[in-house]
């Protein structure tokens, strides 16, 4: 999230690390105005909540829902907290509705797309600090094995959307990813270095089934190898999808079709989790850049609108805030507290600690399983398109960069009178008076901003 949102940002980027201790405050807190671009994508989607908690969907389905529980607690709100109206949370919705967001494999589970729907169901229950395992009764890891074809090594229908979020899902609920289920993506890569929606390579029919390569494929495939530990492939996608950016610094789903949200907000996903800056030169076209169209074309009321339509919808809004914030899918949610509970758009909820979401252990994975924690360490900062492909085409073991996002956490209702305020107000080891703590913090903020103003710039853009 932006600087504003985080004490600790202001602190260490003036040389004042010390004086949110002292004052008793907690490293963040939450945001009283949602000015940044992700937190009103979210403010609008919240107020299209319809009465059960979900987020309305063309056709019925439950991915903008998922997306709305993702993009929020990646933006430090707590899932369970945005409710609608009613007082029903996005949550309870899908908990309520577990058997149609992640359904049972069909007998044939080649003909369905249900592993991507329960991929994705899996990451918003890992995304909301709850159990995968153990969702409204329901074990989503155990549902989604059923779909997966060991011959193949194909997630039910195979299609890129579908494969991607299967493996997505493993990553992000700790499970051991099958290293065929990998391959299967990476045998799939067109020769032009994209994937196209029915993982068919070099579709001899593209030309009249649109089974070309897309931006929306490619970045959804690239994402789930990363997320996997392979990176193989990130010379040959990254290389494409430079090739279909825009004037305007967007990306459209395929070359000619115009730049919309939900292809640049993948696209800029797609780029963090390669390791890629999508503000750095070699994604920028006339001075624009991905995340400058975002920006751009971000509504008054926060929502965005697909080209030709006359106004914001959920269905375009939902992809967006995750790229708002350069967050990749699987978002890394177990690895740390991300929001503090009922933390909600414009509150200042209790600074009450909370369990950290994190997933279930993963055991030792079987011979030919692939799982997250294979991945190497980062290899460093993003590096230009040029330098990104170079990279994995000389050292594809080499793992992006994942970037860490800013942990909201909530204020005191008041600022403590000591360091310590169990303690004697003077002469003991663990107090401070009023008198010498304004002191003592006064000299501090003196130091610090001459310390720290040349630092000032770089923190405020983060």
């Amino acid at each position: 999230m932006t600087v504003s949102r985080r004490c600790t940002g202001v602190v260490v980027a003036s040389g004042l690390v010390a004086a949110c201790a002292l004052l008793g405050l907690p490293a963040g807190r939450a945001v009283q105005a949602q000015e940044d671009p992700a937190s009103r994508a979210i403010g609008y989607l919240q107020t299209q909540q319809e009465a059960d908690g979900s987020i309305p969907e063309p056709g019925g389905g439950y991915a903008d829902s998922e997306l709305f529980a993702i993009a929020a607690a990646a933006a430090g709100y707590d899932p369970k907290a945005l409710t609608a109206p009613s007082g029903v949370s996005v949550m309870s919705y899908l908990a309520a509705n577990v058997a149609g967001a992640c359904p049972a494999p069909p007998a044939d589970p080649a003909t369905s797309a249900g592993a991507g729907d329960c991929g994705e169901l899996i990451q918003a229950v890992v995304a909301a600090g709850e159990d995968p395992t153990a969702f409204g009764g329901v074990d989503l890891v155990s549902l989604l094995g059923g779909y997966y074809d060991p011959g193949t090594g194909e997630y039910g229908d195979g299609e890129a959307f579908t494969q991607a979020l299967a493996i997505q899902g493993l990553v992000a609920a700790g499970a051991p990813v099958p290293a065929a289920a990998v391959q299967f993506l990476v045998s799939a890569q067109d020769s032009d270095g994209g994937w196209d929606y029915r993982d068919d390579r070099d579709d001899p029919n593209a030309a009249t089934d649109y089974d070309a390569s897309d931006t929306n494929s490619t970045s959804m495939v690239l994402m789930a190898l990363d997320a996997a530990g392979d990176h193989g492939r990130d010379a040959g996608g990254l290389a494409w999808l430079a090739g279909q950016q825009d004037g305007d610094g967007g990306f459209p789903y395929q070359a000619g079709a115009g730049s919309d949200p939900d292809s640049t907000a993948l696209v800029v996903q797609a780029i963090v989790a390669t390791g890629g800056d999508p503000v750095a030169a070699a994604w920028t076209v006339a001075g624009e850049t991905p995340l400058g169209y975002l920006e751009a074309t971000q509504d008054q009321d926060g929502g965005y609108t697909y080209p030709g339509n006359t106004g914001p919808d959920p269905f375009t809004t939902a992809e967006v805030p995750a790229a708002l914030e350069r967050l990749a899918f699987p978002i890394p949610f177990g690895s740390r507290q991300w929001y503090p509970p009922r933390a909600t758009l414009g509150s200042t909820p209790s600074p009450s600690a909370t369990p950290t979401p994190s997933s279930p252990p993963a055991s030792s994975p079987p011979a030919g399983v692939i799982t997250a924690a294979s991945a190497p360490a980062s290899a460093g900062g993003p590096a230009p398109v040029a330098a990104q492909v170079q990279a994995a085409s000389t050292s594809p073991s080499a793992a992006p960069a994942t970037p860490t996002p800013v942990t909201p956490t909530a204020p005191p209702a008041t600022a403590p009178a000591s360091v310590n305020p169990g303690a004697p107000s003077g002469g003991g080891t663990g107090g401070t008076s009023p008198p010498v703590l304004l002191i003592y913090l006064a000299v501090v903020l003196g130091v610090g901003l001459v310390a720290g103003a040349g630092r000032w710039a770089l923190a405020a853009r983060r």
